[in-house]
């Protein structure tokens, strides 16, 4: 198999991040393994994983410096003591001695209501220790999951470390303009999970993006995976099946016109087919 050269985007501290990941969501033992296996060999160097996956046992890469391995603070695990904990299960998890990129997996923590100020202070305390284990050497990267312009905005007046990516759900039917927006003015990277919607139909049998499918001989997840490429995102497409895993990272042998750019971005209904963030309010 000829392995797909996938390009590297550059992050606001001047580290490099693989513009592909393989996620790992909902995926462990075999099954995972071998998505991994023939991830790797597709040419996949960036693996998406988290706390509450519970699959770091299952992730095994073959050079770990050659791989980009990222994981996530479950809301339970927050709060400075418990991040520092969490993340040495995760590395211990993983048989590894550092994580490329850690993430606070969401902005509300375990045991505080949605509308509950303490969120924001709990935030804080698990960021404060993300900086103090990069200090470390035990993490490379730090950023956050699933905040809005708000979150952000509420985290960069106090953090020390701004964060390199905000890895929220994009895809044709979802992004937040306002959020994105402050991400790109503040050069903090979007990195897009479920861009493909799950396969929902209301993408995949969507007539625009079926029409231009046909146009550019691709698959309407193809055609999303590369719309979202195009606008500067990480994505993070997840497959069990080898023909779907393959076929997610052939996206870098045609370009979409600005037109048809354009024509996708009118899609936009901000349509969640995982969780909304909005529902932190603070």
């Amino acid at each position: 198999m000829q392995k797909i050269i996938v390009p590297l985007l550059t992050l606001n501290n001047g580290n490099k991040i693989p513009q592909v990941g393989y996620g790992t969501y909902q995926s462990k033992g075999n099954e995972l393994v071998d998505g991994i296996k023939y991830a790797l060999q597709a040419g996949y160097t960036h693996i998406d994983s988290a706390s509450c996956y519970r699959n770091g046992k299952d992730i095994r890469v073959p050079r770990r410096e050659d791989i980009f391995i990222t994981s996530k603070i479950a809301p339970q695990e927050q709060g400075y003591e418990n991040t520092i904990n969490a993340c040495k299960k995760i590395l211990q998890d993983l048989d590894t001695t550092y994580l490329d990129l850690l993430l606070i997996h969401w902005p509300g923590s375990a045991g505080n209501k949605p509308n509950s100020p303490e969120n924001a202070t709990v935030r804080l305390q698990t960021y404060k220790a993300l900086e103090q284990l990069f200090q470390e050497g035990k993490i490379k990267n730090i950023g956050v999951s699933n905040f809005l312009k708000h979150h952000l905005e509420h985290l960069l007046q106090h953090c020390k470390i701004k964060p390199v990516i905000n890895q929220i759900e994009v895809h044709p039917l979802c992004w937040d303009q306002a959020t994105v927006q402050f991400c790109q003015q503040q050069s903090i990277l979007i990195e897009a999970y479920s861009p493909i919607a799950r396969n929902d139909p209301k993408l995949i049998q969507n007539q625009i993006m079926i029409e231009l499918s046909k146009k550019y001989n691709k698959t309407v997840a193809q055609v999303s995976l590369r719309w979202a490429v195009q606008k500067g995102f990480i994505i993070l497409p997840k497959s069990k099946t080898p023909k779907y895993i393959k076929e997610n990272i052939e996206i870098f042998d045609f370009e979409i016109s600005q037109n048809d750019m354009n024509t996708i971005d009118t899609l936009n209904q901000n349509y969640h087919t995982c969780w909304d963030p909005s529902t932190v309010i603070y």
